[in-house]
């Protein structure tokens, strides 16, 4: 369980400061403390995927918007998923499948905010599978997405967003991705990259920086860059921040700070993009800078300004559902249901 904190932390510590000698900073100093809110989120992996949580921390947006926030990560969607519905959390970044399916399961969430408004999910491939594919980063879609007949393709998980969108892709092509190819579960990060190093996959499937940093370590490429090579998730909503319907309706004012905290962290890829870039390499150590540089530089279109979402987006996103059959039918696209920029604005 995640331990609550209490939401008047701070106080004595205030009053400390400034001594009871001085009562008109102690009052401001006391209002402060009580106008910030304490928040807990929770968010499914790791990545460039939600550097808006990481921004919003380090550039002082929690803070500015009245808000103290303790955010974790989980493991996967579903954690994230129950950790939100079992209140535990105030909001959860998860992968946009996440929510569509909890609503086919009568679970109903509302997402308020995008991290990402493009698919920016990758491919990377090992070098020497490439060469027996006869295939590479520059041949073209139709071909790379044939090539996966037979691969072996690693995902953090069988059943998260990144394998089923793999699935989605290779039907695309006529291939049977229980048939014809295989999907293996190889964890998260580091573990997937060490899979693809010691050729227990051929390919893995996951979010940048990790093709930057195994092309830097020679071994393999960014084989296929989904955000921008697939006409269909150049608009799609990969990662979205989600609330209960409500704690939106109770603490409509709670849930619009967190939104917006989230949106002003997206706007500093499109107008503070050098700082944006400096705090993520600094909370990434093990990673080298170059690869979140280059990774960043590459999919900073896809961080929509404001965390805004569109109708055709969310379209995009459920025809795919229905078509892998991971919901029964098709569930309402249109603003204020699954999803809504209100609290944006």
């Amino acid at each position: 369980m995640i331990e609550r904190r209490n939401v008047l932390k701070g106080i004595g510590l205030s009053i400390g400061a400034v001594g009871i000698s001085s009562p008109a900073i102690l009052r401001q100093a006391v209002a402060q403390s009580v106008a910030k809110i304490s928040i807990k989120g929770v968010y499914s992996s790791p990545g460039l995927s939600f550097a808006a949580i990481f921004l919003a921390d380090r550039a002082g947006l929690w803070a500015k918007n009245g808000l103290e926030a303790e955010v974790k990560q989980v493991q996967g969607g579903p954690l994230a998923m129950v950790a939100l519905t079992n209140r535990e959390a105030q909001f959860s970044g998860v992968a946009s499948t996440d929510p569509v399916i909890g609503w086919d399961k009568g679970i109903k969430t509302l997402a308020i905010s995008a991290f990402t408004g493009a698919l920016d999910m990758q491919f990377t491939a090992r070098n020497d599978w490439m060469s027996r594919a006869g295939t590479s980063p520059q041949s073209s879609l139709e071909q790379k997405l044939k090539s996966l007949r037979g691969a072996r393709v690693g995902a953090s998980t069988i059943a998260g967003g990144p394998a089923q969108y793999t699935r989605y892709l290779a039907k695309t092509v006529g291939i049977d991705p229980d048939r014809d190819m295989k999907i293996v579960a190889v964890g998260f990060g580091a573990a997937r990259m060490a899979a693809l190093r010691t050729n227990q996959v051929d390919l893995t499937v996951g979010s940048a920086p990790e093709a930057d940093q195994v092309e830097l370590e020679g071994f393999g490429s960014l084989y296929l860059d989904c955000a921008h090579e697939v006409p269909l998730f150049r608009e799609f909503p990969y990662t979205v921040a989600v609330v209960t319907p409500q704690l939106a309706d109770e603490q409509s004012a709670v849930v619009r700070r967190i939104a917006q905290t989230l949106g002003q962290a997206n706007d500093m890829f499109h107008t503070n993009f050098g700082e944006a870039v400096d705090i993520l390499k600094q909370l990434s150590p093990n990673i080298p800078a170059k690869a979140t540089e280059r990774a960043l530089e590459r999919a900073r279109d896809c961080y929509p300004r404001g965390g805004r979402m569109t109708t055709t987006m969310w379209e995009n996103n459920i025809k795919v559902a229905v078509d892998l059959k991971m919901v029964s039918s098709a569930i309402p696209s249109r603003e204020g249901e699954l999803w809504t920029n209100k609290f944006l604005s």
